[in-house]
């Protein structure tokens, strides 16, 4: 699994979330959304298999030979399939690391450039209550409370050392607002917002080609504050949702934008917040039909993320998928090992074909998973009297990786092409194969040929 399938897989959970969102956000509590974006960036960042497993989509799976019926054929036939170096997809990991450095250090020189101005900011004096209301609000984590006249709307910062920054033009003798800005940013706090910004970023980092993950940090973000403007109206009452929402609309002229690094009391669209904080006593209502609607929804959610693919991270951008969609099967280490420690104690460990498959066993664990190196299985095996048909997969992916007897060239190649189409025919009628996933494999080899024959001749 690569990068880009990585990114792909996830465009599809954050869709899910995004249209969730838009159609349900006023019946569902925000941490419900949290759950999504989490699922979306666990899809995204974890390099581990995640999810449910999913039978093969097409009919090959259980069907395909051990490469163990074919032993009578040259092991060299069987094995091959290290993909070269190719110029074109080494660019591309050029063009996104680059594109990596350049959004970590935008994003860098913007977090240095806030916090040299937090460094400014004082400790809290004006006010008597403040320390006492922050001794309520003691945690595992000790919050503190500065006050600068670098900034115009509170915000909160810091992960381990969590710190409230407040504007020193705040109205201190307006105890009720007071109140409300230190629930909301002690909410951030609580919920952890700045770790959770923190590997929104990283993400960003990773996947910066993909729009989609820049559009869920954003909605991430702006869900963290709805999250936090619901904690408060419980905290302080429904009653007093109105004083709530006038001093939104007080901060929204001076709020700065999203920070992916910092959590701040008017970083939220103040329309959607108002209408959000206006709406929590009908979301609150729970009703039987709200609550089979919402396990509806998580349990699609949770499904479509088990079907969608997981696997290592890697860079490895692959011009071709060395299964052609499925459609061929790769040896694992492990499967492979048995295979070698077969042929060993069968043949004996110096015959030229256990040789062979050692050699291509070691290279297949150096290759570590990264699919620069695989082993192909046997493919359409077919029992006659006289003979078993079948034909390597490497002729279809790298047809220059064949060993052969005569040259690679376009007539031999149209040999190799029509071969293979008698033996997916029988495959179709032995019911392995669909005609479309033969109509791939002989694409694939029109592709190939059309490369040969523009090769220069030697």
């Amino acid at each position: 699994m690569n990068l880009l399938q990585m990114s792909l897989s996830a465009s599809v959970l954050i869709l899910m979330a995004v249209a969730f969102r838009k159609f349900f956000s006023d019946r569902i509590p925000g941490t419900f959304f949290s759950l999504l974006w989490l699922l979306a960036w666990w899809k995204l960042m974890i390099p581990i298999p995640a999810g449910f497993p999913v039978p093969a989509a097409h009919p090959l799976s259980g069907k395909m030979p051990d490469i163990t019926a074919a032993l009578p054929l040259s092991a060299g036939t069987w094995q091959t399939a290290g993909a070269g170096p190719d110029f074109g997809w080494n660019l591309l990991k050029i063009l996104w690391l680059c594109g990596a450095v350049a959004v970590s250090l935008y994003i860098a020189y913007l977090h240095a450039a806030s916090m040299k101005k937090y460094r400014t900011a004082i400790p809290l004096k004006e006010s008597s209550w403040i320390p006492m209301w922050l001794e309520q609000k003691r945690s595992f984590r000790r919050i503190t409370v500065w006050v600068s006249d670098e900034i115009d709307s509170p915000l909160t910062y810091g992960i381990f050392f969590p710190v409230i920054l407040l504007p020193k033009q705040t109205d201190w003798a307006d105890n009720e607002s007071m109140n409300l800005i230190l629930e909301h940013e002690a909410a951030h706090i609580r919920h952890l917002d700045a770790l959770k910004k923190l590997c929104l970023t990283i993400s960003c980092v990773c996947h910066w080609f993909n729009p989609l993950v820049w559009l869920m940090a954003a909605l991430a973000c702006r869900d963290m504050e709805l999250a936090c403007d619901e904690a408060v109206v419980r905290a302080v009452g429904g009653e007093n949702r109105k004083l709530y929402a006038d001093l939104l609309v007080e901060l929204e002229a001076k709020r700065a934008g999203i920070n992916l690094l910092t959590s701040g009391f008017g970083q939220s669209l103040m329309k959607e917040c108002v209408l959000h904080i206006m709406k929590m006593n009908r979301k609150e209502k729970v009703s039987l039909t709200g609550i089979l609607f919402s396990l509806a929804m998580v349990i699609s959610y949770i499904t479509v993320y088990g079907a969608m693919p997981s696997g290592t991270f890697s860079l490895n951008f692959r011009k071709d998928d060395p299964t052609l969609g499925g459609i061929f099967e790769l040896y694992s280490v492990e499967e492979y090992q048995r295979v070698v420690d077969a042929v060993k104690a069968d043949r004996g460990e110096k015959d030229p074909d256990a040789v062979a498959m050692e050699r291509d066993l070691n290279r297949l664990k150096a290759d570590n998973g990264k699919g620069e190196y695989v082993i192909y299985k046997g493919v359409f095996l077919m029992e006659t009297e006289t003979v078993m048909v079948s034909f390597n997969p490497t002729i279809v992916m790298r047809p220059e990786l064949v060993n052969r007897n005569v040259p690679l060239t376009a007539e031999t190649y149209r040999n190799d092409m029509a071969e293979v189409a008698e033996i997916l025919d029988d495959a179709i009628a032995d019911g392995f194969l669909t005609e479309a996933q033969k109509k791939r494999v002989m694409d694939k080899m029109e592709e190939n040929l059309a490369g040969i024959k523009s090769a220069p001749v030697p």
